[in-house]
Formats: C-alpha cells, structure tokens, sequence
C-alpha cells in the first residue's frame, strides 16, 4: 500500500467515516500514519543516496536525513515517528492519543509524502 492510500485510510479512521473491528481506532490509525512516514524517509532516502538492498532500520534512515538533506525534513520526520511510535505502543496506563493529536501528526506526514503522480501504482498512468 502507498503512502498517500496510507493516509487517506487513517484520515477516514478518524473521521469516523471507517469502522475498525478493533475497539481502538486511534491505535489502528497511528499505526498507518506511522506506515506512511517511514515510506515517505525510505523514498527520500533513497534520492538523497542509493537504494540498500538489506534492511534498514527507521533510525538508521532518520540519521541520513540528518545528514545528507538540508531541507529541516529530518527534524519533523523525527519529531513525529517517535510521538507516532509513542502513540502505537502506549501503555494500559497512559491515555491514548486523541484523533485530534493524530490530524495533527498525520497533516507532518502528508507535507513528507511526495505528490500523488509519483506515488502511483506500476502501470497506472494519470
């Protein structure tokens, strides 16, 4: 799945305009947010330096950014896959993050996510 159909599926999550099975929705939408982010640093890590065939970690592809990009992407990538990732893992103790916490992390991510014309399916032309 893409990052944008990522995103569109959280917002509607949110929105209320999708049920979930699960009785968390905030929980199942941090999740795909969080899905779309670490496309998004992938895609542009791979055009800042080259593709790596083995696997990479999300921290490892945060630190490129640091390095190579000059655009302040890194922070905001960074900023928001640790409070997405806070979000995904939260404890029967602490409050779940609420869908307006979650717009907010979501409206971050869509600024990192490429146009649509680049993030279509193979053989799907627009």
């Amino acid at each position: 799945m893409r990052a944008h159909l990522l995103l569109q599926r959280a917002e509607e999550i949110l929105d209320e305009k999708k049920s979930t099975p699960q009785r968390r929705p905030t929980q199942i939408a941090a999740f795909l947010i969080r899905q779309a982010l670490e496309e998004a640093v992938a895609g542009h890590c791979e055009r800042l330096i080259t593709r790596l065939d083995h696997p990479v970690t999300m921290r490892s592809r945060l630190t490129v950014l640091h390095l190579f990009d000059q655009t302040g992407a890194a922070e905001t990538a960074e900023y928001t896959w640790n409070a997405l990732s806070r979000a995904c893992h939260h404890h029967a103790y602490e409050l779940a993050p609420t869908a307006s916490e979650l717009q907010h992390l979501l409206a971050l991510v869509r600024q990192l996510v490429p146009p649509t014309t680049t993030d279509q399916p193979p053989g799907v032309s627009t």
